[in-house]
């Protein structure tokens, strides 16, 4: 290589050195597109003329950063499509930035924090929504209507944000209903008329909690396939998700699915990777509604049932349950239903409702009562506890399946073990009542004094012989075997015919189960 080009060389490898130096930040500075979080806090959640605000950029640690910010207005608070530019602060380390409204409609802020290699993050501001300072005072306007809400709350002697929060909560869902032809966005729409989207819910509920107190942000992003808002809000230490709008849905009652969630829960069907705002992190469910009132959690279809057989088990009349995976498309209400069908038999259960949002919900039961009822698995553990009981001549036995035949009879099991057994406890009539899985029997049983059993040939045969023996005046007989064909009149004919030399007359009646014989026999 000749001298000059290596020179040249050398130059241009120092240029690069000098530009990656210049481009990468220094062990240790903040890089503007990593940051852990990054929201704006404003002094005021709703805007009076003549009074100044302060817009803070809140970040983990701004050494190196710095800020541009841009002041937006328009004159409309029920439109806000077109916003005009009427203040700049240029570039530079100071996080925060004040101005004072001159004319009620609406404000935005918007923030470029930049990092020392020229990396950026924007920022936004919710609408911030201006009015004169008499509407204070008036309940028509939102000033009025958030002070009077506020006055109210602290009226209720709540115990810490918490309760504050959830009442705030409530007021809203119980008070409005959601824009079903989407045309309501302010936060005057809940607030003074009643109805309005998710925009409306959750500026409305930004300005309440701000108004006691309680720190919160507004988050916009997607939502079940559509552009949604919602709030994030401290309560203690810890940040947690709160969703006004899905906790009042359409056509069905106010719930708190979306009260108290942290990040993988709320992760199932929302997503802020978009939004106006880079929140904190929410970790805790210290906070989380559904659990603090007993919901039970379960992570899985395993948890789920656990949790089922723990509360059938006991007989809860009501189950409060929780789904905490993370699975997005977890159809807990069809998971339910299933397990229900397949189980519900083995813990009488006469009648259930399930119902309740995507991933919570409240099971009712009743149960039959069970009292005084032996239970069986299969045809052998039926016959073993029956013969137990129909040795004390009952009459009436109780008895349910709990086996894993989810089309159990026991209308129909009940019937042909009766026809094949009933002998065999000298049974003369039955009944019985029946669920799918269990029944009542009523019993009868005949007078078996004098009578002798058998339940095969064989031991009729050896009864007979020991008749000759004995020779007894009166024979009676019973058969208790299973076999419906069984003729023992046609036996006991034989054998009389065949004993015609020894019996000397036979009288009394037979059938083909039983037989009350007279005899006299002949002289030996």
């Amino acid at each position: 290589m000749m001298p000059s080009m290596r020179k040249l060389t050398a130059h241009l490898l120092l240029l690069l050195a000098l530009f990656t130096a210049l481009a990468l930040p220094a062990l240790g500075e903040a890089n503007a597109r990593e940051l852990e979080y990054a929201y704006l806090k404003a002094s005021h959640a709703y805007l009076v003329t003549g009074e100044e605000v302060t817009i803070a950029v809140v970040v983990p640690d701004a050494t190196g950063l710095t800020f541009e910010f841009n002041l937006y207005y328009t004159p409309d608070r029920e439109q806000a499509q077109t916003f005009q530019g009427i203040d700049r602060q240029k570039q530079s380390d100071q996080g925060t930035y004040r101005f004072t409204p001159g004319q009620p409609g609406q404000y935005l802020v918007e923030v470029s924090v930049y990092d020392a290699a020229f990396r950026s993050l924007k920022l936004q501001s919710e609408p911030l929504y201006c009015y004169e300072p008499q509407a204070r005072e008036d309940e028509t306007t939102l000033p009025g209507k958030v002070i009077a809400i506020a006055r109210e709350a602290g009226a209720q002697q709540l115990d810490g944000d918490f309760e504050m929060a959830l009442w705030l909560h409530d007021w809203l869902t119980h008070n409005a209903e959601y824009d079903e032809p989407m045309t309501i966005h302010t936060p005057e729409g809940v607030l003074l008329r009643g109805e309005g989207v998710c925009e409306s819910y959750a500026l409305a509920y930004r300005i309440l909690l701000h108004e006691v107190g309680i720190d919160n942000l507004y988050v916009t992003g997607y939502s079940r396939g559509q552009l949604h808002a919602w709030n994030l809000v401290r309560l203690g230490e810890d940040w947690v998700w709160v969703d006004p709008t899905w906790n009042d849905p359409v056509g069905g009652e106010e719930g708190y699915d979306y009260f108290g969630l942290n990040d993988d829960l709320l992760a199932r069907d929302h997503d802020w990777s978009s939004s106006i705002v880079k929140p904190p992190s929410a970790q805790s469910l210290a906070y989380n509604l559904l659990l603090r009132e007993g919901a039970q959690p379960f992570q899985d279809e395993a948890g789920l049932d656990l949790l089922l057989h723990a509360a059938l088990g006991s007989q809860q009349p009501t189950l409060r349950y929780t789904y905490h995976g993370t699975d997005r498309h977890f159809d807990v209400h069809h998971s339910i239903s299933q397990w229900m069908k397949q189980n519900s038999r083995l813990y009488f259960v006469d009648s259930y409702q399930d119902g309740g949002s995507r991933y919570a919900g409240q099971l009712s039961l009743t149960y039959q009562d069970m009292t005084g009822y032996t239970t069986f698995t299969d045809e052998a553990s039926f016959t073993a506890h029956m013969d137990q009981l129909l040795s004390g001549k009952p009459a009436q036995v109780k008895m349910a399946y709990v086996g894993e035949d989810q089309f159990f009879d026991f209308g129909r099991f009940a019937r042909d073990w009766l026809a094949s057994n009933h002998r065999r406890h000298f049974i003369s009539s039955y009944s019985y009542s029946y669920f799918p899985s269990s029944g009542e029997i009523t019993l009868e049983y005949r007078d078996m004094t004098g009578y002798t059993s058998f339940a095969s040939q064989q031991e009729l045969d050896t009864l007979l012989a020991q008749a000759l023996e004995d020779r007894p005046e009166r024979l009676q007989l019973y058969y208790t075997g299973p076999d419906e064909s069984f003729r023992l009149n046609r036996l006991l004919d034989d054998w009389l015919q065949a004993q015609r030399g020894v019996v000397g007359a036979a009288g009394g009646t037979y059938g083909s189960f039983e037989a009350a014989l007279e005899l006299s026999w002949r002289a030996p």
